[in-house]
């Protein structure tokens, strides 16, 4: 008995490892939004992560979440830093690179893992179109990142929804301009 629970336990194991073999090593999830909002504000607010701040979908999710800005506020070297609790290891967005007025290339470190990340701003139909991407490649041995990447366009997914919602609503604070910060981060870090 205990002979063949063992062989049902090899078996699913090596089944485990072949799939995982069999995974995608990269993983791409993106999520667009129609916002009627001009580009060059639209394209402000996604480039200053000062502005970022006030909407991003997970910044203030957790009671104990504390951020800060570092580098300068706004275009290549800008990051933001968060951490979900005191115990919890940094995650850091920066921007490595600005393509005004239509992209913006950023860099995400997350529970030690990389990844690309951009936005997108281009002209559609009933205004402008803003899309939210992430990519990220998993190295050859990790299975355990297959897997997790089984379920980040889910996951993921859900966070930038959600965030290009809470954006679509902050550029309504402010009609036809870049809205107004709040004093402790209107002058930068």
């Amino acid at each position: 008995m205990i002979r063949k629970l063992f062989g049902i336990l090899l078996a699913l194991i090596v089944a485990l490892i072949v799939i995982g073999f069999l995974l995608p090593t990269t993983v791409t999830v993106e999520r667009e939004r129609v916002v009627e909002h001009s580009h060059d504000v639209v394209f402000e607010v996604l480039g200053d992560l000062r502005h970022f701040t006030q909407w991003a979908p997970w910044l203030g999710r957790h009671e104990a979440m504390t951020w800060r800005l570092e580098g300068p506020a706004e275009g290549v070297g800008a990051t933001l830093v968060w951490k979900e609790t005191p115990e919890a290891e940094a995650s850091r967005l920066w921007i490595v690179g600005v393509e005004r007025p239509r992209r913006v290339d950023m860099k995400l470190e997350l529970g030690g893992n990389e990844a690309d990340s951009w936005f997108e701003v281009s002209d559609g139909e009933g205004g402008r179109v803003v899309r939210w991407g992430m990519r990220i490649e998993f190295g050859a041995l990790d299975l355990v990142g297959r897997y997790v990447g089984l379920m980040l366009p889910g996951l993921v997914g859900r966070d930038y929804r959600e965030g290009l919602e809470r954006l679509d609503e902050y550029l309504a604070r402010s009609p036809g301009r870049v809205p107004a910060l709040p004093e402790d981060l209107a002058g930068g870090e």
